[in-house]
C-alpha cells in the first residue's frame, strides 16, 4: 500500500512540473514564477489523478455498491435539471435582451457570469432539497 501511494505521489510531482514547464516556456518573461505557481496549482489535481489510477480500486470496499441509488445523487441530478432549465431562461433572455438594445458585451464576461450562475443555482437547489427532504 506504500508503494502505491508513492506511485501516486510521484506521479503528482512528476506531472505538475511538467505542466509548470510548459506553462513557464509559454510565457515571454518570469519562467520560473510562471513554472512555479502553474505547477503548485496543479499538484492537488495531479494527485487526484495518480490516487485514481493507482489507488482508487485498492482502498477497500466501496461503501455504494450503486452510486446512483442514493438519496444525494437524486438531489444533485434534480439541481442540476432545475439549474440547466434556468441557464436556458437567463440564456434566452439575455440574447433577447442585446439583440433589442444592440448593446455588446464580451464573450468572456457572459460565459464566466453563466458559469457563476449555473454553481450557485445548483448549490441553492442541492441544498434546499437537502433540507426538505432530510
Amino acid at each position: 500500500m506504500v508503494l502505491r501511494h508513492l506511485a501516486a505521489a510521484s506521479t503528482a510531482l512528476v506531472l505538475a512540473a511538467a505542466i509548470g514547464v510548459l506553462a513557464g516556456t509559454f510565457g515571454d518573461d518570469q519562467f520560473w514564477l510562471r513554472a512555479v505557481v502553474f505547477g503548485g496549482c496543479t499538484l492537488a489535481p495531479a494527485y487526484g489523478l495518480g490516487w485514481l489510477v493507482f489507488l482508487s480500486g485498492h482502498t477497500g470496499p466501496d461503501p455504494v455498491a450503486r452510486p446512483e441509488e442514493t438519496v444525494e445523487h437524486d438531489w444533485f441530478q434534480r439541481s442540476a435539471a432545475g439549474a440547466f432549465l434556468d441557464l436556458v431562461v437567463v440564456a434566452g433572455l439575455g440574447a433577447t435582451a442585446l439583440a433589442v438594445t444592440g448593446l455588446r458585451i464580451d464573450a468572456l464576461d457572459v460565459l464566466t457570469a453563466l458559469i457563476v450562475l449555473a454553481f450557485a443555482d445548483v448549490a441553492a437547489r442541492f441544498t434546499v432539497l437537502r433540507r426538505r427532504d432530510a
